[in-house]
């Protein structure tokens, strides 16, 4: 056993012993005075001494007893309780050499009393087999004390004595066997008590730190419910449950909430994979969040969306106003990511409390509907909410849900706007102008539909329905002598797709239309760096087919000059809004446009042209290809309205739109 258990083993035994010492000491009290008696009324003058000096050694043993309680001795020092230990052995040994004395006195003086102290001696022989069961050698050393002097002195001096003498050395015996084997049992219930007991301290041990580990681990669960896992940052319900909390508290004083929207994060994304995309929020966050004032709360609301509601106070409005355009301008900055320079930008949607929303819920709703008409509007600006935002995403949210049944029954149309040859004189061809009137929500407009059927990826499955059917129009177009082209507008999504090219190739082939027939128009952000390859892939995959790529609204976008040198297209489209200065910096741009696609051998369409002083201008600067009002508008059938007659200012110069 190891040496500290057996040590509170031993210290266990002593202090059951001193507490079996007061029932010890009363018998051999009661003892003493009864043979004491027996020995004085048989003439043993000398007894009166043995009952004092046994008196006197009692009181002693007495005294050392009842100064060792259970508790003195668990909690003793080592040298204490070995110096207790001691004293009480001293004082058994004294007792049972007192008792040894007795047997000894007996012996040289004749006295008819000498088998009533061989009885009352083997009696607390046996009662000490019992009691002094928790000490081995002490208990031992007593009983044999006891027994052993009494057995030889008391019957040894005839034949009688001899028998008496074996029976009391057997009973000795006895008594140390019962000794013993009462030591052994109480020792082992100490110390399967001590064991029982360790194990309860272990078990108690084990389940405060179960108990800690759990209050841990509820912790930890908790905050994980509450955080988000990428940013640190509060998550939405951490952040509405602290609006719950210190909103309510200031009974409805001004709040402000601004919804952040990271602008272009898709697009890293998209072309750098998520883990980029991760590592630029967890960035984004870190920046923003050195820019948040004391008194508010910021969160991230889910995917690239933060919210911050800013606390109480008269000028919350002003406050949100100079922290949402510090965050926008913070966001600005450019992103270092493994060596490679990210850019995004940032939009901020702000809402007041309770002046927008009546609870905290809708209070992020309105600032939502902020941020998403601010994206609508060119992003990278605060807007703050107003009634009309509710009612323009309501229409959004009916339009982006009816868009994919109108695209399943066809129920969109086409009209067809003229391009007129100002060279030829002829009708060079028509753009497919898709139009949209649902049963419910009335009139949709293109500008409308359009970017929803973009934001929602429609504009798949949309372009590739006015592609089949403007090419199947296109067809009752041809005659012997002319065969007007039909442009169709594709979306810079369609171009990527990898499968785009032979798509267009079935449709001609299913409608029967000519390749050449076909001009396929699209914007300047095909110039743009991501997915360059694709869209460069198709665009080449389409002219080795026969099919010409125009530029829309060219002049608007990106550098878009230096880009032709790569692309190989067909025409460039100059945007509308240059027509209103065709006198001035608009007028600059067209020639420049007209200059250098003349060297690369690209043709140039003007659109938006409404005056005969325009098409003169622009007829002037070297543009062959007009289109706009002055020269038609759109319409349900290609061949209908478009044998106008044009201004008399034009008709020097070409006195008939022909056929």
């Amino acid at each position: 056993m190891h040496a500290g258990k057996s040590e509170s083993v031993e210290r266990e035994l002593l202090a059951i012993t001193c507490e079996n010492l007061k029932p010890m000491l009363a018998m051999n009290f009661v003892a003493s005075t009864g043979v004491s008696a027996i020995l004085w009324s048989g003439g043993a003058r000398w007894a009166i001494g043995w009952f004092t000096a046994a008196a006197m050694l009692a009181a002693l043993r007495y005294g050392l007893g009842a100064r060792l309680s259970r508790a003195v001795i668990l909690g003793g020092t080592p040298a204490q309780f070995a110096r207790w230990r001691r004293e009480f052995a001293g004082g058994l040994y004294l007792s049972s050499a007192l008792w040894a004395t007795l047997s000894l006195l007996v012996s040289r003086t004749p006295n008819p009393g000498q088998y009533m102290v061989a009885i009352i001696l083997s009696a607390l022989a046996a009662g000490g087999a019992g009691i002094m069961a928790t000490m081995r050698r002490e208990g031992r050393v007593y009983i044999a004390a006891m027994l052993g002097p009494a057995s030889i002195l008391l019957f040894g001096h005839d034949h009688q004595g001899v028998v008496m003498t074996l029976l009391g050395l057997m009973f000795l015996i006895v008594m140390l066997v019962v000794h013993n084997r009462n030591y052994v049992t109480i020792r082992h219930s100490v110390v399967l008590k001590n064991e029982n007991l360790d194990l309860v301290r272990e078990l108690q041990v084990l389940n405060i730190d179960l108990e800690h580990r759990i209050d841990e681990r509820t912790k930890a669960l908790i905050d994980a419910a509450n955080s988000d896992s990428l940013t640190g940052l509060p998550n939405r319900r951490r952040l509405l449950s602290w609006m719950h909390t210190h909103l309510a508290a200031d009974n409805g004083r001004n709040a402000a909430a601004l919804f952040l929207d990271l602008d272009c994060f898709k697009q890293i994304n998209d072309a750098m994979g998520h883990t980029v995309g991760d590592r630029v929020l967890a960035a984004v966050a870190e920046r923003l969040g050195s820019l948040i004032p004391e008194n508010a709360m910021f969160a991230r609301w889910g995917g690239d969306e933060f919210v911050i509601v800013l606390g109480h106070g008269d000028d919350v409005f002003c406050q949100a106003q100079r922290v949402g355009h510090a965050l926008i301008d913070a966001t600005a900055q450019p992103f270092q990511i493994d060596g490679q320079s990210l850019s995004v930008g940032l939009s901020a949607g702000l809402a007041l409390f309770p002046g927008d929303a009546s609870t905290h819920e809708a209070l992020i709703l309105a600032a939502d509907l902020a941020v998403a008409e601010a994206k609508r509007q060119g992003r990278g600006k605060v807007l703050t909410f107003r009634d009309s935002y509710a009612a323009t995403q309501k229409r959004r949210f009916d339009v982006s849900r009816a868009l994919p049944e109108a695209i399943r029954v066809e129920e969109l149309v086409l009209h067809y706007q003229p391009i007129f040859n100002w060279r030829t004189g002829h009708i060079h061809g028509y753009e497919a102008l898709a139009r949209w009137n649902h049963p419910k929500l009335g009139t949709i407009n293109p500008d409308e539909f359009i970017p929803i059927a973009e934001e929602t990826d429609r504009i798949i499955a949309l372009g590739d329905l006015v592609l089949r059917r403007g090419c199947a129009a296109a067809v009752e177009w041809t005659t012997s002598d002319h065969a007007p082209i039909v442009a169709v507008n594709v979306s810079v999504k369609q171009l990527r797709e990898s499968d785009f090219a032979l798509r267009v190739a079935k449709i001609l082939a299913q409608t029967g239309l000519a390749a050449g027939q076909l001009e396929l128009e699209v914007t300047e952000s095909v110039f743009a760096e991501d997915y360059i390859d694709a869209t460069r892939s198709s665009i080449e995959s389409l002219r080795a087919i026969g099919v010409s790529l125009l530029i829309d609204d060219f002049g608007t976008g990106y550098s878009s000059l230096s880009r032709l040198l790569s692309f190989p297209v067909a025409a460039v489209k100059i945007d509308k809004s240059f027509m209103s200065t065709l006198d001035g910096s608009g007028g600059a741009v067209v020639e420049s446009t007209v200059l250098i696609a003349r060297r690369l051998g690209i043709s140039v369409v003007a659109e938006g042209v409404e005056t005969a002083e325009q098409a003169a201008l622009l007829s002037a600067m070297g543009v062959d290809l007009f289109q706009g009002y002055y020269f038609g508008r759109p319409s349900a059938s290609a061949l209908k309205g478009h044998d106008m007659r044009l201004s008399t200012a034009i008709e020097p110069r070409r006195s008939a739109i022909r056929w």
